[in-house]
């Protein structure tokens, strides 16, 4: 039995998940290992645009990390491993409280403002923002109540 209103609906639809995202010491040895265990060429990895093109931020300052990354397509979700470099962002401090693991799992959304909204209203505030070719994400603080960071992608309608 669900815990809600019948008329209130969830901010974010848990149908829209589209990421599982690693961070780990060596990009290179898991991304080989996961293209074994996948039977898949290893994907290319690239590297965090600079911080005047993705506005990178982390606890809301401007953070100038330009961490290495690669993307196994799974069907509806990617798996994203992030190998942090030294500059402030909120893989790098993951990695160095947690080691390698789970950073966040992602979820589409529509309405970015009001994920921002209910996120910060319910004590989980913007832990880490940035921008890609054709949309942004915004990660959360929500480790402590979630178990894990969660992140909304946001892709505006053209």
């Amino acid at each position: 039995m669900q815990n809600r209103k019948e008329n209130e609906m969830g901010i974010i639809d848990g149908k829209t998940i589209c990421q599982v995202a690693l961070v780990v010491k060596d990009l290179d040895k898991t991304v080989e290992e996961y293209a074994k265990l996948f039977g898949v060429p290893k994907p290319e990895a690239f590297r965090v645009p600079e911080e005047s093109v993705a506005h990178t931020q982390f606890k809301g300052a401007p953070s100038k990390t330009r961490a290495r990354l690669a993307v196994f397509d799974l069907g509806q979700v990617v798996l994203e491993i992030t190998e942090p470099d030294e500059e402030p962002s909120s893989w790098k401090d993951f990695l160095e409280k947690n080691g390698d693991g789970i950073h966040h799992i992602a979820f589409m959304t529509d309405d970015r403002d009001a994920a921002v909204k209910y996120f910060e209203k319910n004590d989980m505030p913007v832990r880490h923002y940035g921008e890609y070719e054709g949309g942004n994400y915004t990660v959360f603080d929500s480790k402590e109540k979630l178990g894990t960071f969660v992140q909304v992608k946001y892709e505006p309608k053209k």
